[in-house]
């Protein structure tokens, strides 16, 4: 059985659907679309390996501070997000210009969401970066 088959997706890539993210008008578009270039980040290992891994050792030995300011980690994250938009625009051939389409405030939110992500894994110990024994 062939993939196309088991999927039941058109081989063909012009007969496929993609979303239209450059024309996105109402806000429950640009959630979806907010939700799409977060994952499209996670999922990225090299956006992971340059800006999350040293992050997470700073954070690490941050955290535990009683004068930690997480508005400070949230506005860190920004080079993530920058180069994360650039790259989700490039991978989806968007067309409309990019800074119409990832506004600041859109950056903020995403941010926000990104920084509190990995808060809560650095927490839950989840990330074992420079205190590994061997």
């Amino acid at each position: 059985m062939k993939l196309y088959e088991f999927f039941n997706v058109p081989v063909d890539k012009k007969d496929r659907k993609f979303p239209d993210y450059g024309k996105s008008k109402t806000e429950e578009e640009k959630a979806k679309m907010a939700d799409e270039l977060f994952w499209y980040i996670i999922d990225n290992d090299a956006l992971h390996k340059a800006h999350v891994l040293p992050f997470v050792k700073e954070l690490k030995t941050q955290i535990t501070s009683p004068d930690f300011n997480r508005n400070r980690f949230t506005k860190s994250w920004m080079p993530m997000v920058n180069k994360g938009c650039r790259l989700f625009y490039k991978h989806h051939k968007l067309t409309d210009n990019p800074a119409k389409l990832f506004d600041e405030d859109f950056k903020d939110e995403l941010c926000k969401r990104l920084c509190d992500k990995f808060i809560d894994d650095v927490q839950e110990d989840y990330y074992q970066v420079g205190d590994h024994k061997k």
